[in-house]
């Protein structure tokens, strides 16, 4: 698949057809990551991949702990949680991507950027791949303690999604209307 067709073909999927995922096609995806711009060559992503079985001990894990269900707002928390257990059961893994924080503001808008570009490669390789993919930024990932159990340390790292890869159930989502061009861009 060429580049624009998977940048034009890329959807968010929520519904997965419950299967294993090869370690090498999340491996190819992540290679893909790798190859975003990165300012001084920092490369401050970072990928803790959970396959199926990791999913089963993260989601018990979650289960047990109402702090991380109902954070950052217990009264949405319970509702989130259990909209989330019926999508986590068809995963075939989660990559969840975080980025090395810099305590420079200008520094680290840098590399937020950078790892979010690496994200983005990890999609359309996915795409390209035939996967089904979807960036979810559900605060019960976000939690220090739900990073912490994928190893990631959130003193030092920032959240910025739990990206979903699987086998698509069904077709893709509908072609998204896109405003013109005229409207976005500013030629000076």
């Amino acid at each position: 698949m060429d580049t624009l067709a998977a940048i034009r073909s890329r959807r968010t999927h929520k519904a997965f057809t419950p299967g294993d995922l090869a370690p090498e096609r999340i491996d190819r995806c992540l290679e893909a990551a790798t190859w975003a711009p990165t300012h001084r060559m920092t490369q401050p992503w970072r990928f803790a991949v959970l396959d199926r079985s990791a999913i089963t001990r993260w989601t018990a894990f979650v289960a047990g702990r109402p702090d991380i269900i109902g954070w950052p707002d217990p009264a949405k928390g319970a509702a989130k949680w259990a909209k989330l257990g019926e999508r986590l059961p068809g995963l075939a893994a989660i990559v969840l991507a975080t980025w090395v924080r810099d305590a420079d503001p200008g520094v680290d808008l840098e590399e937020h950027a950078a790892a979010s570009a690496a994200v983005q490669n990890l999609l359309l390789a996915a795409t390209a791949d035939g996967l089904a993919s979807f960036w979810s930024t559900n605060a019960v990932f976000a939690h220090p303690e739900s990073l912490r159990w994928c190893g990631a340390d959130p003193a030092r790292e920032g959240f910025l999604g739990a990206i979903w890869l699987g086998v698509p159930a069904g077709d893709p989502p509908a072609v998204p209307a896109r405003r013109p061009l005229s409207e976005r861009v500013r030629r000076v």
